[in-house]
């Protein structure tokens, strides 16, 4: 199908678009994010419920984990404080059995070291008589010490947490000694049947601590054993409070004895720190055992499981995100294309319309071909450009009727565009509607069907007569612009040497002069001098203006060959000394030992390292010094750079002094200067692919800094 014809269905086609069916609200794309929100929202509250439900479980967890504790802790301490009193029982019972109670203190030390040995609940077992000093003890060196100097001794039963581990480590020498925070036993007293005696038990508390941390060892609780009466008597490794310590203000004391003798409760433990607590009172004896769980554990937990849960949650809120945003793309491309499908007839009429204008009113003439070659589409342009009518070509694919010159080539090229498939450009002559040749540059677009099978070529031809007309002129231009300075050259090579024989006889006489006339007439002296010094200043601009003229033109002439420029630069060093030194100013050499090779002309090089070197020998104030520095910078560039303490250049002149004629404001001194030298010396730098530029040191003076391609092949292998 051609163009045309596409482009005619579309206009002919009549058929009304048809309206998309409705769909539900639910089913629409815009409905969807609110439903993604609304599931988001809902997984979001899920878990913050199974939070909220999960730490009253775990809260109730530790609770009954804590009185499952204090239950067993509680039996503990019944059985052992059971133990201590059946000692005492048996050791009265082994005494009286064997008589021993009129024997000596030894044969009781004996029998009491007997009754307690592999019992680790008892420190020691302790005989006392009625004023309660120690008479015999499973600990000989107890005996003798006055128990009622060193614990508060009950008559019956369990006595206050005493300071110190066994009775005779809290005297030395009749005084009492310090003991460490926390090292403490509990008295147990029992009278015997005989009159002059009883008995005193110094309970272990470490057995009780050890036992309630193997017990606890697996869970984050913690024990304690207190007394009825507020003193804690001893505690595992996790509560940070001493033995001995009162401990009425817990909720214990507070809120449930004597009332209740078991519960439990969430509020500050035993050490301030918030815990959950059980509490047990022992069934026989004055003794509350608690258990303690921090709440900062189960908020551990209750922390670990949010991390679950907030991951799992967020894991199923990017899964419904992720269906809800295929959900989303899924229905928002089916309304799309709907929508396409209603507005597809109308949009292919329009810009049918449009190409159709674009095509007619472009002002390149243009042309439409098929395989064939047959013409299907002209534009105005091109129909005025040939001077013929669309109809007399249309449908017909013979070109010769064109005024082409080579006819038969733009058919072989239009070919070999279509069998490339790429454009093609190339330039003919063709004649126009008034009978004039005309260059034209044609360029040839292979155009392809729905199938990217190639059905014709597009030409698209561009009036190039007046470009290569306006080429062929400016090479006539530049002919004679060439032709005019190579004249321009010659001449001022020719007027520069017409004029050196004059000034030559003018400086031979007048130096003639100066040298006869030294001694006599100063006024002729100064005359000849003067005509002397004007003289030198015009040769020397002479000489400079045939410098110049040679640099500019005969840039091919430079004999450049590989060299090393440090010989050359320390040669103009060496030459230029006298007239540093007549200056009173030092050349000072800072350059690496390393050679600079470079392809260049030696002589030219030495001229221009000459002419700034001496610039800045001559503008550097007296009794101050010229550095000279030279090395190899990592960009593959020789650099030398010449520095001075002179006045040195105002900034906006740092680029005009490199032109002829150029001299800088402060440095205009009458010494005769021309100021071509470095307009001299950026051609020469220029004609080597190199550059010279000037810029001012912060602390005063000028540097020029010369740069040149650092020659890469070593020198003894440049040939």
């Amino acid at each position: 199908m051609t163009p045309s014809e596409e482009h005619t269905r579309t206009d002919t086609d009549g058929a009304a678009p048809h309206e998309a069916p409705r769909v539900p609200v639910w089913l629409q794309s815009r409905s969807v994010p609110w439903v993604g929100l609304v599931l988001s929202m809902v997984i979001a509250a899920g878990a913050a419920a199974f939070l909220v439900f999960e730490r009253g479980e775990i809260n109730e967890e530790a609770t009954s984990r804590a009185e499952l504790y204090a239950r067993v802790l509680e039996d503990h301490a019944n059985r052992s404080m059971g133990s201590v009193e059946l000692i005492m029982q048996t050791a009265e019972a082994t005494v009286e059995g064997r008589g021993a109670g009129g024997k000596g203190a030894e044969a009781l030390n004996q029998m009491l070291e007997e009754a307690v040995r592999g019992q680790p609940m008892v420190r020691s077992l302790n005989w006392l008589d009625t004023r309660g000093l120690v008479v015999a003890s499973s600990n000989p060196r107890n005996v003798g010490l006055d128990t009622r100097v060193l614990i508060d001794l009950p008559d019956t039963g369990l006595g206050k947490v005493t300071p110190g581990r066994d009775l005779h480590l809290m005297v030395a020498d009749g005084a009492l000694l310090p003991t460490a925070p926390g090292v403490v036993v509990l008295p147990f007293a029992r009278p015997t049947r005989q009159p002059d005696g009883r008995l005193l038990a110094l309970v272990n508390l470490d057995f009780f601590a050890n036992q309630y941390q193997l017990t606890l060892s697996d869970s984050p609780s913690r024990a304690a054993l207190l007394s009825y009466a507020g003193q804690l008597i001893t505690a595992t490794e996790g509560i940070e409070a001493p033995g001995g310590q009162m401990v009425r203000q817990l909720p214990i004391y507070e809120r449930f004895l004597p009332k209740l003798e078991l519960g439990s409760y969430t509020g500050a433990g035993i050490d301030g720190e918030a815990a959950i607590t059980a509490f047990r009172t022992t069934r026989r004896y004055p003794l509350v055992i608690a258990v303690e769980t921090p709440v900062s554990s189960v908020n551990d937990r209750l922390y670990a499981l949010g991390l679950q849960v907030a991951s799992a949650a967020g894991m199923t809120m990017l899964v419904v995100a992720a269906l809800t945003l295929l959900a989303w793309r899924s229905l928002r491309s089916r309304e799309l294309t709907d929508s396409a499908l209603t507005q597809t007839k109308g949009t292919l009429a329009d810009q049918g319309l449009f190409t159709d204008g674009l095509f007619e009113a472009s002002p390149v003439p243009m042309s439409v071909k098929d395989r064939e070659g047959r013409y299907l589409r002209v534009n105005r342009a091109w129909t005025r450009f040939l001077g013929v009518e669309a109809g007399d070509v249309l449908g017909r694919s013979n070109d010769l009727m064109l005024r082409l010159v080579d006819a038969e080539h733009l058919m072989g090229m239009e070919q070999s565009a279509m069998a490339l498939g790429q454009p093609v450009q190339y330039e003919a002559q063709i004649t126009d509607a008034g009978g004039q040749l005309r260059d034209v540059a044609m360029r040839l677009m292979p155009y392809r069907d729905a199938a990217d099978n190639v059905r014709g070529v597009i030409s698209c031809w561009l009036d190039v007569t007046e470009f290569r007309e306006a080429e062929r002129r400016t090479l006539d231009a530049k002919n004679a612009a060439e032709r005019s300075n190579q004249a321009k050259s010659e001449f001022i090579a020719n007027m520069s040497h017409e004029l050196r024989t004059p000034l030559q006889s003018i400086l031979g006489y007048s130096e003639l002069g100066v040298d006869r006339t030294a001694n006599g007439d100063s006024k002729l002296h100064r005359m000849f001098s003067s005509i002397h010094g004007g003289g030198v200043r015009m040769l020397a601009l002479v000489n400079n203006l045939l410098d110049l003229s040679r640099v500019s033109t005969a840039v091919g002439d430079f004999e450049r060959r590989p060299i090393d420029l440090v010989p050359a630069l320390v040669s103009v060093i060496d030459e230029l000394a006298p007239l540093a030194a007549g200056r009173n100013v030092e050349v000072v050499s800072k350059g690496h030992g390393a050679p600079l090779p470079a392809l260049a002309d030696p002589i030219r090089m030495q001229q221009v390292l000459r002419n700034v070197l001496a610039n800045a020998i001559r503008f550097a104030p007296a009794g101050t010094a010229v550095e000279v520095d030279w090395r190899f910078e990592h960009d593959a560039v020789d650099r030398i750079t010449v520095s001075d303490r002179g006045p040195g250049i105002p900034p906006e002149e740092l680029e005009s002094i490199f032109e002829a004629f150029v001299q800088s404001t402060r440095t205009k001194d009458g010494s005769g200067g021309t100021g071509l030298g470095l307009a001299i010396c950026r051609k020469i730098m220029d004609s080597h692919a190199g550059s010279i530029v000037a810029h001012n040191r912060p602390d005063g003076g000028a540097v020029f800094e010369i740069r040149l391609p650092r020659l890469q092949t070593p020198l003894g292998e440049s040939d």
